[in-house]
């Protein structure tokens, strides 16, 4: 296994250089039958599950091919709805068009876009002639029937559009025991109480949940070590400089302030747990399409009993900070520190990470190398030192 992972990191390390981040992009169609010869609305859904802004370059007109058993018809989609220049990272975003169904295109039809920058795309028509066939139509005219739900407003209201990363999520792998160490975070939006990013705060409940392990998994029967499992609600603020606003020299990025909950899922004298009241403020300094520093400190105090833990707070302190230098698209570093209550328990970590593509595989990701030193990197021996360098690949840094 050990041998596994050292492959894995080489073949990482080998890969070239990530370009820019591209897009995920459907055609998505009415779920419903429309009527033949009406106007049929299309929407270009663009997700972007990069970290950074990504281009949307939605033309103003769409050619492609209609195809119906062996008859096909050249077809054009036109703009009805301007869609935005650009998507936020882990949003979405949709331009609607437009398209006048030819004389004789019923049945189930299949669109091919051939042109434009997302070029190839197919979604499925279904063409009713009969006006039975339309649904809740049964005696009812056309003119007064209710417009059927856009296929968009659907993916808007979905449960995996709440979904968004929430702590970086990595891999990697050391040669000291224990050797791997791996991370997984999301959010959810339970509550959206508005706001537009790209020009005032964008307000919500979130859900988060983070769960980091140690993995002695060159060990005997390649035992866990520890892991920490950190359920949180917290409020939400978050406001982005607008993309094609001017350059400021500080950006105030917003803040997260709730409640967590960490603890090793362990009983007995191995028990560790503690719950917090948190706060976290972000700003950036410089443009954030260039080379920038983003510093996000985290304050919180101790709430419940420590019991289990008392000198918890002597080594975590109550507060750390982070401050990463990169650039979108390209390297960057952080660095995650506390200090302890009496300043005397020192932590730091560093995080090297490079934008990397497999590109026989379509594999994006980041290669990782993280340095550790300090206390608490697991619940279970919180009050002993501990250094490690590890490498391996993070999905969300």
């Amino acid at each position: 296994m050990k041998t596994l992972v050292t492959c894995l990191i080489i073949a990482l390390a080998g890969a070239c250089p990530l370009p820019a981040q591209k897009l995920v992009v459907s055609l998505l169609a009415p779920a419903q039958p429309v009527a033949a010869g009406s106007p049929v609305p299309l929407d270009l859904l663009a997700v972007n599950p990069s970290p950074s802004n990504a281009a949307f370059e939605a033309a103003p007109v769409l050619h492609g091919v209609l195809f119906a058993g062996t008859r096909s018809w050249p077809v054009e989609l036109q703009a009805s709805l301007p869609g935005p220049a650009a998507v936020e990272p882990g949003k979405f975003g949709y331009r609607r068009y437009t398209l006048a169904l030819p004389t004789g295109a019923t049945g189930r039809l299949v669109l091919e876009i051939t042109d434009g920058e997302y070029a190839p795309l197919r979604a499925v028509l279904s063409v009713a002639t009969d006006v039975a066939q339309l649904p809740g139509t049964n005696a009812t005219p056309l003119s007064t029937l209710d417009t059927a739900t856009p296929a968009l407003a659907q993916a808007q209201r979905s449960f995996l559009g709440h979904f968004s990363p929430h702590e970086p999520m990595y891999f990697i792998y050391g040669s000291k025991v224990p050797g791997a160490k791996f991370q997984f975070s999301f959010k959810y939006r339970v509550l959206d109480f508005g706001g537009d990013a790209s020009t005032t705060a964008r307000r919500s409940l979130q859900f988060g949940y983070t769960q980091r392990s140690l993995w002695d998994i060159a060990g005997n029967s390649s035992p866990f070590y520890d892991t920490s499992y950190m359920p949180s609600f917290f409020y939400e603020s978050q406001a982005l400089q607008p993309a094609d606003g001017p350059a400021r020299p500080v950006t105030w990025l917003g803040y997260q302030a709730g409640y967590q909950h960490e603890s090793n899922g362990k009983d007995g004298l191995a028990s560790r747990s503690l719950n917090t009241l948190f706060f976290r403020p972000g700003v950036i300094l410089k443009p954030l399409d260039d080379w920038h520093v983003i510093i996000a400190p985290r304050l919180w105090m101790f709430v419940g009993d420590l019991s289990n833990n008392p000198k918890l707070k002597d080594y975590r302190g109550y507060g750390e900070w982070l401050v990463a230098v990169g650039k979108n698209g390209g390297a960057a570093l952080a660095y995650t520190g506390h200090a302890g209550r009496e300043f005397n328990h020192f932590t730091t970590q560093l995080d090297l990470t490079i934008p990397l593509r497999i590109k026989p595989l379509d594999f994006a990701t980041y290669f990782l190398v993280q340095y550790y030193d300090g206390y608490g990197e697991s619940l279970r021996d919180y009050d002993q030192k501990r250094s490690s360098l590890r490498a391996g690949f993070s999905l969300v840094r």
